[in-house]
């Protein structure tokens, strides 16, 4: 997904696979994930950098990579996430799919790409932390965003799988079934967290800095409002991270203003008619103090 930056202004934020959007808040001015300090267990790790650009996705470090956990940055306007496609299903087929969702809600489109797609997360421009390619094969970068769907050259990954143990983190944010959230109610200000998802359908995470006291009544009266305007609650701070497929999980580097924040996903629900989750109420209060 992708929340542009600037001046505090409402904006669409778009699911991280294009598979719909929704009205949220308002937009980051500084922010998004900004790394951590690295440590020497961390700088041994594999790198790849993705440099989103207007019509493609640019991968640098990714060859000779074995299957197992990476360092991922991320470079350019908009979020970068990778994906592995079932045999017989490719990217075009996933771009038709994502069009016909879009383009007419096609709920049996949403179900067909979710069928055949694994998401393995990603982040957005700007954002460092790491994710993991479970297995050797073929994994494409891409991007949904203001452009549209962006593909980059498909990565194939090779084995066998290298050991990889996951990054120290300060706490973590759980996608659970419900949908709702689980983890941490309280993080550092500037850090790492583990995202992962315990739930039967992907998950993204957005944390959206909001006025103390801010309560998730009132944040979920404002999304199903369809409210033009900013929230007189909403604050500037924000970030968002890629999606993540059942069972998979990530690391996230952060840096954001203390404060209380709304943990919310937007991805669309092939359950409710591709509903947002937040519009269903997953919506959690966390501080960073």
């Amino acid at each position: 997904m992708h929340v542009p930056t600037g001046l505090p202004r409402v904006v669409a934020i778009v699911c991280a696979t294009a598979l719909a959007s929704s009205p949220v808040l308002l937009a980051p001015t500084t922010a998004g994930a900004s790394g951590a300090p690295t440590t020497s267990a961390r700088a041994a790790m594999p790198q790849i950098t993705a440099l989103l650009t207007k019509k493609t996705i640019r991968l640098t470090g990714a060859d000779g990579l074995r299957a197992g956990r990476v360092k991922l940055s991320v470079r350019g306007r908009g979020p970068v996430e990778f994906a592995m496609f079932k045999a017989g299903y490719d990217v075009a087929d996933f771009a038709a799919d994502v069009n016909k969702f879009g383009a007419k809600n096609d709920v049996k489109a949403l179900k067909h790409a979710l069928k055949n797609t694994t998401i393995i997360g990603g982040l957005a421009g700007g954002g460092t932390g790491t994710i993991v390619f479970p297995k050797p094969g073929a994994y494409t970068p891409i991007s949904l965003g203001e452009r549209g769907l962006v593909t980059g050259k498909t990565l194939v990954v090779d084995g066998p799988k290298r050991s990889s143990k996951t990054p120290s983190t300060d706490g973590s944010i759980i996608a659970k079934n419900g949908p709702s959230w689980g983890g941490a109610s309280q993080l550092p200000t500037k850090g790492r967290f583990q995202f992962k998802n315990k739930a039967d359908q992907p998950h993204f995470v957005v944390l959206q800095q909001v006025a103390e006291g801010t309560t998730t009544d009132q944040v979920l009266t404002y999304l199903q409002s369809g409210e033009e305007a900013p929230p007189p609650w909403g604050l500037p701070a924000g970030m968002e991270t890629g999606t993540l497929s059942p069972g998979h999980s990530m690391t996230v580097d952060y840096d954001l203003p203390a404060g209380q924040y709304v943990v919310m996903c937007f991805f669309p629900d092939p359950k409710m008619g591709g509903m947002p989750h937040a519009l269903m109420g997953m919506l959690e209060m966390i501080h960073l103090t």
